[in-house]
């Protein structure tokens, strides 16, 4: 059995990298809450400065904005937390063989 500490050094940064991702991802969907709310606010707004003909059309087109970006960001922070749940397994079996290998060597 081989010596696992680059691969350990790696997956614990990759670990830090993906960790970083999903809390900017998190970031990114409260601010996303945000800007629903402020189109829910313009398309509230647009009611009072629409015509009766158009004003149905007009806050239809300002709520489908922001329409598919939810799911798309959920859908990211899952694949982030899959792949730390991933790489901590990794990083364990790297470690436990790692161990083994230096304990074999004497060390």
């Amino acid at each position: 059995m081989a010596c696992r500490c680059t691969k350990i050094t790696k997956c614990k940064s990759d670990i830090t990298k993906v960790t970083n991702a999903r809390s900017a991802l998190q970031t990114l969907k409260s601010n996303n809450g945000n800007l629903d709310t402020r189109l829910s606010e313009l398309g509230g707004k647009m009611q009072e400065m629409a015509t009766p003909d158009n004003m149905g059309s007009c806050v239809l087109s300002i709520k489908n904005l922001n329409k598919n970006s939810s799911s798309t960001i959920d859908s990211m922070i899952n694949q982030c937390t899959s792949k730390i749940t991933s790489l901590k397994s990794d990083l364990a079996q790297y470690e436990k063989e790692d161990k083994e290998h230096h304990k074999g060597l004497g060390n």
